[in-house]
């Protein structure tokens, strides 16, 4: 929807996506009976819950940003009810809701100038507020706009490292690297080794990489603060009240490149919700599920 795949979405819009699937796998000559199309959130909160019954929360922080959780039944509304399987509806007391959680924070979450110049930028302004403070593909651009205004506007052009002057031209891969390492000096190695300056003469300097490695750091220390906010607003929101025998955790399952690979960046998050949940009397804990796309869609398939 938001990621340059609107061309995509027309050419299939309306369509049965079990029937696009099988009838594609069948032009490939391979035959398959599509049992579950399981959204990315949901699988990751399949996948952990089949072995933990205390998750209760999926949460995605990769190239984009999602969550779902379980809740009865009773709290979809009527109208949504309405389209189900009544039988299944006799069955079941729970279920697993998709919130799309990055499109929430809309007047809620404050903003700087450059999210302001990044959500303009964007294919449908004020569409995803939550994920462009979160999300991989944002948080590295935001940090491109900051160094951008602060530091390269000051030197030649043959001087601006490779790619910091072109649109997404900065990865979260390479923010992480750089807070990595604690040494500044190898800090811009890291840094200038995917992005050299045209002139090797005019490398950055000491004061300027150190005013970098902040500003990666305060993008990313913010995403893992409003992470866990939107994480802590489902547990007290949208989570039935615990009730007597329950466990006192919330385990929430996470996946994606950024909550499992960005440096720091998952304890951040935890350290975020030790500190937010305290205040709302909420203990969550996170737990990294891997591969959770193909276990939670299997789980949904035997399910079903």
């Amino acid at each position: 929807m938001g990621k340059g795949f609107a061309s995509i979405c027309n050419d299939i819009l309306g369509s049965d996506l079990r029937t696009l699937f099988q009838q594609s796998c069948a032009d490939l000559g391979v035959k398959i009976d599509l049992r579950a199309v399981v959204n990315d959130s949901v699988a990751t909160l399949l996948s952990h819950m089949h072995t933990d019954r205390r998750c209760k929360i999926g949460v995605i922080v990769g190239t984009g940003v999602n969550a779902s959780v379980k809740v009865p039944i009773s709290c979809i509304d009527e109208e949504k009810l309405s389209r189900c399987n009544p039988r299944a509806l006799e069955r079941y007391a729970e279920c697993i809701l998709n919130t799309e959680l990055s499109m929430f924070g809309a007047g809620i979450l404050p903003r700087t100038r450059w999210d302001d110049e990044l959500d303009a930028m964007n294919e449908k302004p004020g569409f995803q507020p939550f994920e462009m403070m979160v999300s991989g593909r944002y948080i590295a651009e935001l940090a491109r706009y900051i160094v951008r205004d602060t530091v390269l506007k000051f030197r030649p052009s043959s001087a601006v490292p490779t790619g910091l002057d072109k649109e997404y031209g900065l990865d979260a891969s390479t923010m992480s690297l750089v807070e990595r390492e604690l040494d500044v000096h190898f800090a811009r190695q890291q840094l200038l080794a995917r992005h050299p300056c045209k002139e090797s003469r005019m490398s950055l300097t000491v004061e300027e990489m150190k005013f970098i490695r902040a500003a990666f750091c305060a993008v990313s220390s913010r995403a893992a603060a409003v992470a866990a906010a939107g994480i802590l607003a489902l547990a007290v929101a949208v989570l039935p009240p615990s009730t007597p025998g329950d466990e006192d955790e919330i385990v929430v399952a996470v996946t994606g490149s950024v909550i499992e690979k960005y440096s720091g960046f998952r304890v951040r998050v935890q350290e975020f919700l030790n500190l937010l949940g305290r205040r709302r009397g909420k203990k969550l804990v996170l737990a990294v599920t891997e591969d959770s796309s193909i276990w939670g869609s299997a789980v949904a398939a035997a399910c079903n």
